[in-house]
């Protein structure tokens, strides 16, 4: 995606160790750039550079968002987080993370292509995130934006399935300090149809099952081809989220079996002491409704189409709540 944005950065050098090249990505405020690794101990391998629009780069709340996404690099350390080779400052003071440049195809491209997929490769890509999820729980981070633009599947040299979760820029996080929280309070976090009921309030207070209902929609986006929640404007939207229960997928996707139906339901629970509570927990609910897994993974990368040069800018927007 081409852009004015920033396009003083294309062709310089920062710090003495990258070359920066063609923006390749604009989101809500962060744009990403091709960059080139310099000096003799570099290592041959495509980058990315991200840093914020110009707009945003002296809004103190974003600025510590972009580096709190290169701490969850850090400390989280899954293979399925994209890593953050290193951070540093523009000549204007704002600051960049450096990437990996990864390849694959979101999921969010792979229902554009096929319309939607079936409950076995559904269930092993959801399975995929829940480890990552886990994790990053574990650490004290909440993603607050799991959608299919930031599920990216790839295929390994041997043919093996590769998942990874893009963009923790929005991440709720346990070590946040006091006065960002309430500056949280009344807005949401995330992508709209995506977004939790507590998110949609604008409760700054969310956990875990805020990100399992986020992929229950993903969930629920795949076997039915739809969304749960419309509406005519985001206001009204992000109401439903909050006062209606979500329709059965069942209702949409009648050959979905009845154990996944009420899966589904669960994550997508309107109340969250309702919904299942961890992502490990969702994980081993999938587990017995997966035969031969391997051989659904291999089969789904096989049917993959390569690309390189994802979108990996911040592409959350924010609202203030219904």
């Amino acid at each position: 995606m081409a852009s004015d944005e920033r396009a003083e950065l294309r062709g310089t050098i920062l710090e003495g160790r990258y070359r920066v090249g063609a923006c390749i990505g604009v989101g809500g405020t962060g744009v990403v750039f091709e960059a080139t690794p310099l000096g003799p101990n570099r290592e041959d391998r495509p980058l990315v550079v991200k840093t914020l629009r110009p707009v945003f780069a002296y809004n103190a709340d974003l600025v510590r968002r972009l580096r709190r996404e290169g701490e969850v690099a850090r400390r989280v350390a899954h293979p399925a987080i994209v890593p953050v080779l290193d951070e540093g400052l523009l000549p204007d003071g704002s600051p960049y993370l450096v990437l990996e440049r990864i390849g694959g195809e979101s999921m969010n491209r792979l229902l554009r292509r096929v319309g939607i997929l079936d409950v076995p490769s559904t269930l092993a890509i959801v399975r995929r995130v829940c480890d990552v999820l886990h994790r990053a729980h574990a650490f004290g981070y909440v993603h607050r934006d799991v959608k299919p633009e930031h599920i990216v599947l790839d295929r390994s040299p041997d043919g093996e399935l590769v998942v990874r979760l893009l963009d923790f820029g929005v991440c709720a996080a346990e070590t946040a300090p006091t006065d960002e929280r309430e500056r949280e309070r009344g807005r949401v976090f995330g992508t709209p149809s995506y977004v939790s009921p507590e998110q949609a309030s604008g409760d700054p207070d969310v956990d875990a099952r805020a990100d399992i209902f986020g992929l229950g929609v993903v969930v629920y986006e795949a076997l039915a081809g739809r969304l749960p929640f419309t509406g005519s404007t985001v206001t009204n939207l992000l109401r439903r989220i909050i006062r209606e229960d979500a329709p059965r997928v069942g209702l949409n996707a009648p050959a979905v079996p009845e154990g996944v139906d009420a899966l589904v339901a669960r994550m997508l629970a309107r109340r969250r002491e309702d919904r299942i509570p961890s992502a490990r927990a969702l994980s081993r609910a999938i587990a017995p409704m997966l035969a031969s897994p391997r051989e659904i993974e291999r089969r789904l990368a096989a049917s993959l189409r390569h690309g390189r040069g994802l979108d990996m800018a911040t592409t959350t927007v924010h609202h203030d709540a219904a």
